[in-house]
């Protein structure tokens, strides 16, 4: 999939959402509609994604990045990482930020559910822009990375994991797209060095 190609369907989208939504002008309406069609078709055609998952931005006014966390639990100087059940790889706890709870909250509630540990979440190490380090995908992401640590609970799978267990940074198992290892070691060096958060 070519990246530069795929970011100027996004854009065409995205132009096209922010004028529906915002404009009173009847024929830029009509033309920002064709636009929207015809950004949808191209998607569908470079893609061969159904046509009802090529309207990229439907469900927004506004376009933009969607919010992420993973938490980087530490103890003993390795990460907890939970291992997915879909696709057989190992991530940091973590997911999409919900409608009713903070950044912060998200990252204790992820981590619950997935690891079955409680952590206190006690700094945001680092926010990332995801376009830099995972394979393109249709959708832009913003991830907070936030310290944990352990204040309760033991290793408990849910539905959506089948294995946990804590890695020297050194030795980490194969990670799934949600992680990389470029953003784990610039959020474990701020850690490790008590840096100031870092961002992009």
């Amino acid at each position: 999939m070519d990246n530069q190609f795929l970011e100027f369907i996004k854009k065409v989208q995205s132009i096209a959402q922010i004028g529906l939504s915002f404009s009173t002008d009847p024929y830029a309406v009509d033309n920002y509609e064709e636009l929207k069609k015809i950004s949808v078709k191209m998607l569908h055609d470079y893609t061969s994604l159904p046509m009802n998952e090529c309207n990229l931005y439907k469900d927004f006014i506004y376009p933009t990045p969607q919010p992420a966390v993973r938490s980087m639990v530490i103890k003993n100087h390795q990460l907890l990482l939970v291992k997915e059940k879909d696709s057989g790889l190992w991530s940091l706890p973590g997911g999409w930020c919900d409608i009713d709870c903070t950044p912060k909250e998200t990252a204790i509630k992820e981590t619950f559910e997935e690891s079955g540990y409680v952590i206190d979440c006690t700094k945001l190490l680092a926010v990332f822009d995801r376009r830099h380090y995972i394979k393109k995908s249709l959708y832009d992401v913003y991830c907070l990375y936030f310290l944990g640590n352990v204040v309760a609970g033991e290793a408990k799978c849910n539905h959506e994991t089948e294995d946990i267990g804590w890695f020297d940074i050194s030795e980490l198992p194969p990670l799934s797209r949600k992680n990389s290892i470029e953003e784990i070691e610039k959020a474990y060096k701020v850690y490790t060095e008590d840096l100031e958060t870092y961002f992009e």
